[in-house]
């Protein structure tokens, strides 16, 4: 199973739009990610834990839309690419743009601090997907 999207994709065995289980998946897969970085936000003192599940909701909606429209424009790009190096490719891409969504989200905290918290929490959720994929 290939689990990219940025943050959260399948592949699915067929393009078959009665073919449910894929999305069922995908948004469950897409659900623990948000959880996962409102943890770190929440961690990091940006905000509590409910307000950081919706930010969280946020940025991570935002780079999947974004994630789709790239994969789909900019797919042939990571041909040829290790499994790694795609995981790498696309876990910089998630940290740009969930990055530069969080400085809008929370504009008054230092910038330095909501970078890093963008590295925790993707890395955090990399890791768990990387997991995930491995089974």
């Amino acid at each position: 199973m290939n689990l990219f999207l940025l943050d959260v994709s399948i592949e699915p065995v067929s393009r078959n739009l009665a073919d449910y289980e894929y999305l069922w998946v995908f948004l469950l897969l897409l659900l623990v990610v948000i959880l996962i970085e409102a943890v770190v936000i929440a961690l990091f003192k940006i905000t509590n834990f409910w307000k950081a599940l919706l930010g969280s909701a946020c940025v991570n909606i935002v780079s999947t839309v974004i994630g789709y429209l790239l994969i789909n424009k900019l797919g042939s790009l990571t041909q040829g690419l290790s499994s790694i190096n795609e995981w790498l490719l696309f876990l910089a891409e998630t940290i740009i743009l969930e990055g530069i969504v969080m400085m809008l989200l929370y504009s008054r905290f230092p910038k330095a601090k909501l970078w890093l918290t963008t590295v925790v929490m993707n890395l955090a959720s990399y890791i768990f997907l990387y997991l995930i994929s491995s089974l």
